[in-house]
């Protein structure tokens, strides 16, 4: 029913990079026997580090977005929103590489409310992630967790669960990320969470994530990029901006799901 053609002119990559040229190198090169039409690298940190990476020939389309220095996550992932043409848009972060994908086309283009579905994250020690999630309110408190039964359905032959919130390693729909994209004004932590948050308050795209599909995740840095990562001031910006905009005064974290 999906041929690797069909699959390959729907399927764009985004990603998002400031430092980590080795683990940028690992993605891209995971991405070569991939169903993917065009990988989107917007760029905030020294282009010149990952030159070689750019020059290199793939299967697939190259665009490298150069974007002001440290601009940010939330300006990165938006920018490769307003640049993407092609219909589905599997959006990671450079600490990741990709096993398999088509599960996630096949249960988009059997479902038409989900806006997006993700993966699990697969770390070296064997570890895997879902951290995935419900929201709620209660006395101008945003609590994350579990809210009633997340039984699996089955689309497409995939089992697949349905949160508020899942993992930023999923393909979305262009029209999806149309109706309500990443915040440029975050510069480290909370888009993710602004993202879903947004979609719950303005849309009616659902999301999901498929326990059989894995993504790698490696995860850490050089001492130069965990410097910046783990910048209390960029953090507590973040923030602080997201809960003037949303109207909250904190937010609590109490359950997260795992599939394993």
């Amino acid at each position: 029913q999906y041929t690797r053609m069909t699959v390959s002119e729907s399927i764009a990559v985004g990603v998002k990079v400031f430092k980590r040229t080795e683990k940028l190198a690992d993605l891209l090169e995971s991405l070569r026997d991939q169903p993917v039409e065009c990988v989107y690298v917007a760029d905030d940190g020294h282009t010149d580090d990952r030159q070689h990476l750019y020059d290199r020939t793939y299967p697939f389309e190259l665009v490298v977005l150069d974007l002001e220095f440290d601009a940010g996550l939330g300006a990165g992932r938006r920018r490769v929103v307003e640049e993407l043409t092609e219909p589905y848009l599997l959006f990671l972060d450079s600490d990741h590489t990709v096993l398999n994908l088509e599960p996630l086309y096949e249960i988009l283009t059997a479902d038409d409310s989900l806006g997006g579905v993700a993966g699990l994250l697969w770390k070296p020690d064997g570890e895997i992630q879902a951290n995935a999630h419900d929201f709620y309110e209660t006395d101008r408190v945003l609590v994350r967790d579990i809210r009633g039964d997340h039984p699996v359905e089955q689309i497409a032959d995939h089992p697949v669960f349905r949160f508020d919130y899942v993992p930023n390693a999923g393909l979305y729909r262009r029209e999806c990320l149309e109706e309500y994209a990443w915040d440029p004004t975050y510069v480290i932590g909370k888009d993710h969470l602004d993202f879903y948050l947004g979609h719950k308050r303005y849309t009616d795209w659902k999301f999901g994530i498929c326990a059989e599909v894995l993504f790698g995740h490696n995860p850490g840095g050089d001492a130069s990029y965990l410097l910046d990562r783990l910048d209390t001031r960029k953090a507590w910006e973040s923030k602080a901006y997201f809960l003037e905009k949303w109207g909250y005064d904190q937010i609590v974290t109490r359950r997260h799901w795992s599939a394993i």
